[in-house]
């Protein structure tokens, strides 16, 4: 048999709150999702799930845009202007 020990921590009570249930709904008590991070933890040697900084200035959100924009232009896709022209267009037509 393992040889166990505790683990005692402070937590939000909301977020304890939260988590039990997510846990529960996944069919496992808080101490085996815990126990899932932390053998994850030591199998990566790492953090078993991506840490990062929020960018303030949304320099991510643009790449990710300009991504998408170069995907579409090289597939064929229609561009923002005339995605835009076709929204007036339908406008118009509604108006009429």
């Amino acid at each position: 048999m393992a040889d166990l020990t505790s683990l005692n921590i402070k937590i939000d009570r909301s977020v304890k709150e939260k988590a039990d249930s997510i846990a529960n709904a996944l069919g496992m008590t808080l101490s085996t999702a815990i126990n899932i991070f932390v053998r994850q933890m030591v199998n990566e040697k790492a953090i078993p799930f991506r840490i990062h900084l929020v960018d303030n200035d949304n320099k991510q959100f643009h790449k990710l845009l300009d991504d998408m924009r170069f995907t579409a232009s090289e597939h064929g896709f229609m561009s923002d202007d005339e995605i835009n022209a076709e929204i007036q267009a339908a406008r118009a037509e509604i108006k009429e």
